[in-house]
Formats: C-alpha cells, structure tokens, sequence
C-alpha cells in the first residue's frame, strides 16, 4: 500500500489550497521533502497591519494605503496591484479591500478581493470613511454592504451617517435616523450591525428590516458606572468601547486610557436584555485572541495563525491623540503589555503627514503564498 510520501503533487497541491490556516500551510512543509516540493510555502504570516497617510483627523478613510507585518517591521507587497485608478481605501473587512477613484467624488467604488481578483461594483457615494460587509461576497448567500459617510467635523465635534447596500440594488439606502459619531468598532450578530461611536454609545440595527432600522441605542458610559459605582475606573483612565464577535457570541471590550492604554475589561453581556448590564467578565479566551483598530474587529485563532499568541488583545492606534506605538499586544491572563514601535524609518514626528501611521488589521481570506506577493 503506498505510503502518505506517494501522493500525487497535483492532490496535494488541491488539498493544501483548501487549507484556511497559516499553521496548516506550515505543517505541511513539515513531512517530507516531496509534500514541500508540491506546496507553496507561505510569503508572509497574517493578519498585518494597514496603515494609511491622509493628513491626519479625527474622521477619515485609510486613503492611499499598505500592508505591514505587526512585528519587525516588514512591508508587505501584494503580487496583484490593486486595480488600475484605484489608489484610495476605505474599509478592510473580512479581507476585502474597499477601493475608490477619489475619496470626494468618486467615479468608481469597488469591492476587491485580492488573491481571487474578484471585483464587484458599487454605486458611487462621496465621503465615505469605512465600509464593512455582514458576509463574504464569495460564499455568503445574503450578504449587505454597509457604508459610513462623513457629514461634518469641526473640533472634536462629527457627524457620520449609514448607508445600506445588497446586490442587485440600484443605489444605498440611507438611514432613517440622526447621524452618529465617528465609528469606533463595529460586528455583525445574528442579523443585526451593532457598532460604539465616539459618544461613548452602542447602536444597532436589525438588518432584517426593509430598509435597515434602528433598534437599540445605548449609552454606555451608565452601564460602566454601575458596574464601578463612584469608584475610579481601572488605572484611573478614560474609557472607550469596541465590540466584537467571538465563537458565534459578541463581546464588549473596555479600554481605559490616559492618554496611553492603563487597564482592559473584556464582557459578555446579555444583549437581549432590555437593561444592559456588565456583569460576566471574561478573562480567559481560550485559543482565541482579539484585533482591535479603527472600525472593525475580529477574532482569530492562535492555533490557525502562527503569529499571534492565545488570550491577548492586539491593538492599532487609531484615535485623536498622536501615539508612538504601531500596536499594542496585552495578554488577558497576566495583565501584562506589549508595546510594539512603529517601524524605525515610519516613526511619528513632525512628518507624520509624509509617514505611514497604523489604522486597523487586515487579515486576508486564506494563506498568502510564494507566488502571490512581489
């Protein structure tokens, strides 16, 4: 009976294809010299950070954009140019790249995916800051586009406003309610977008409605005080709020800074209690870690990507204050930070406008291999 070495290069090389995670694609180069000859090896480990280099607000797109590595330093270089006359990006979900022509009055806006090259078309919006996606245009059946435009921002004052969009309409379909603060993070939970703004608020909308309506709105810093009473927050600072689905639940993560990151609480609340309440505390995440930047949030497990360690938040600064840190890594288990530099010829300074700075995490749909990067 032939042996597992004796399989043929071209059935490996489907079934290695097929692999979702980083730590498969290594394994497999890890039996014989033959199963490594099948296979690509991997160009680069994910997710990377993305980071942009529009003049710096407290609103805004990722714009002209790229790819790094979190640690080291190393820029990464898709093999596959992003389309032709599409330099600026406005949202990254779930390895999707939002594109534009002209951030102010585009003429084209697509959807485009980079190892699959699949384009889809979207109708043209000015303004827009970030687009996310309830599912994968390549496999999800139903899936929505969800867009946030910017109205005004004037100090630290400004406006944001949604748009909803599914395949096959004509054009986005504009909220029916006031317009929101700047988006801080966002996820999607059975059938519902639930999003915190800067105003310290939890939105959601049941996306089952026709259009899309709002059916919670939650101001979060009561629940907070409730949980603490008069008592000072953890590590005496500020809080701020990011929402993110875990295994089929939706976690709310507290951030204290002042102005830098002192504390982080991690809760599963009830959401379909008419009171929000922070009750059940989370401290251990299993395999799993959290990513956390400007606008969207998700979950990976640290069995699948290599480079990541279990039970810890990575964090890409994104906010009004002008950081010194590309990211921040805290393992909820030992409280204990680790603060990542920006890369030495990136660093933040009084060419910062010139610089590339850390907005979110990009983390492309399956293994990014020799042969797909430059």
């Amino acid at each position: 009976m032939a042996g597992w070495t004796s399989i043929p290069a071209e059935l490996l090389a489907e079934i290695s294809g097929r692999l979702p995670g980083d730590a498969d694609r290594i394994h497999i180069h890890q039996v014989c010299s033959h199963w490594r000859a099948s296979t690509s090896r991997l160009a680069a480990c994910r997710p990377w950070i993305i980071a942009g280099r529009e003049p710096w607000s407290l609103v805004g797109p990722v714009g002209e954009h790229s790819f790094w590595l979190p640690l080291g330093g190393r820029r990464i270089y898709l093999g596959t140019p992003t389309p032709a006359g599409l330099p600026y990006c406005c949202g990254t979900p779930l390895g999707w790249l939002a594109l534009m022509d002209n951030l102010q009055s585009p003429t084209r806006f697509v959807l485009w995916e980079p190892l699959s090259e699949a384009e889809i078309f979207l109708p043209c919006l000015p303004a827009v800051v970030q687009v996310f996606l309830s599912g994968d245009p390549l496999t999800s059946p139903d899936w929505m586009a969800i867009a946030s435009q910017k109205l005004y921002s004037t100090g630290t004052c400004m406006g944001q406003t949604l748009f909803f969009w599914r395949p096959g309409d004509a054009a986005w379909t504009m909220q029916l309610e006031r317009p929101n603060g700047r988006i801080d993070s966002s996820a999607f939970h059975q059938g519902k977008f639930y999003f915190t703004d800067i105003g310290w608020t939890l939105h959601v909308y049941d996306l089952d409605r026709s259009p899309p309506k709002l059916v919670r709105s939650t101001y979060l810093y009561s629940a907070l005080r409730e949980r603490h009473g008069f008592r000072q927050f953890p590590g005496g600072g500020r809080p701020a709020w990011y929402v993110v689905a875990f295994n089929g639940e939706l976690l709310l993560v507290v951030m204290y800074r002042a102005p830098n990151i002192k504390a982080v609480e991690v809760y599963r609340p009830d959401w379909a209690a008419e009171r929000l309440e922070l009750r059940d505390k989370v401290t251990d995440l299993g395999e799993y870690s959290l990513f956390l930047g400007r606008g969207d949030a998700f979950a990976l497990c640290a069995k699948d990507f290599t480079m990541i360690r279990r039970n810890c938040l990575y964090f890409v600064e994104h906010d009004t204050v002008k950081h010194q840190d590309w990211a921040i890594v805290l393992d909820l288990g030992s409280n204990v930070f680790q603060q990542i530099p920006y890369p030495g010829e990136q660093m933040e300074g009084t060419g910062r406008n010139n610089h590339w700075t850390a907005y979110s995490w990009f983390c492309l749909r399956r293994p990014f291999l020799k042969g797909e990067a430059q």
